[in-house]
């Protein structure tokens, strides 16, 4: 499989309600606030709960659906964890609809949001990091790892046009995380489709 790219020129820290703010829970349909993460690429979608008043709800779950970074269509069920945050084990390029089920009320509305965790994973399977090109001067540390290490970490104030040569393997996916906005080209090979993925 040959390379393909990723652009990233957004701060890749988490934002628990990029793709639904903070509501209510319901049995039923969220609005969705944004389709996709802030950066380029995908991430772990991430539900935190709340609880309002005195006694938590019934929690239930909600069905995420949407795309891979293939555009292949999935879904999965997260079952809502009381004050604190559940996470997605398939990564999401885009969020269609969020839909809970099994919510009963108990002492006031508790509610949601959710969001993506940090990291843009650039690649939902295993692959080649070839190289990542330093396009403005770097004002953070960028972080590079797959499913089990981290593969490298680029210091902060790094220079516009610097490459960093890789052609490492790696396992599982492939994330890139950084605080701030560096804007960075990352070369890698294209995420598998399922069908293909060991």
């Amino acid at each position: 499989m040959g390379n393909t790219f990723t652009n990233i020129a957004a701060t890749t820290a988490a934002v628990a309600n990029r793709f639904v703010t903070s509501t209510n829970m319901k049995v039923g349909t969220y609005t969705i606030a944004n389709a996709s993460p802030v950066w380029q690429g995908g991430c772990y979608v991430t539900i935190t709960h709340a609880t309002v008043a005195t006694g938590t709800d019934q929690l239930g779950t909600i069905t995420i659906d949407g795309t891979d970074q293939t555009g292949t269509v999935i879904s999965e069920v997260i079952t809502v964890a009381a004050d604190s945050a559940a996470t997605s084990t398939k990564i999401f390029r885009s969020v269609t609809t969020a839909t809970g089920a099994d919510w009963v009320i108990a002492g006031g509305n508790d509610t949601i949001q959710i969001g993506c965790a940090a990291g843009s994973i650039v690649c939902g399977s295993q692959g080649t990091l070839h190289a990542v090109v330093i396009n403005t001067a770097a004002a953070a540390t960028i972080v590079i790892s797959d499913a089990g290490r981290t593969i490298a970490t680029i210091p902060s104030n790094q220079a516009a046009g610097t490459l960093y040569l890789y052609d490492v393997d790696f396992g599982g996916r492939l994330k890139v995380a950084t605080t701030s906005t560096n804007d960075i080209t990352v070369i890698h090979t294209g995420t598998l489709p399922t069908t293909y993925a060991p």
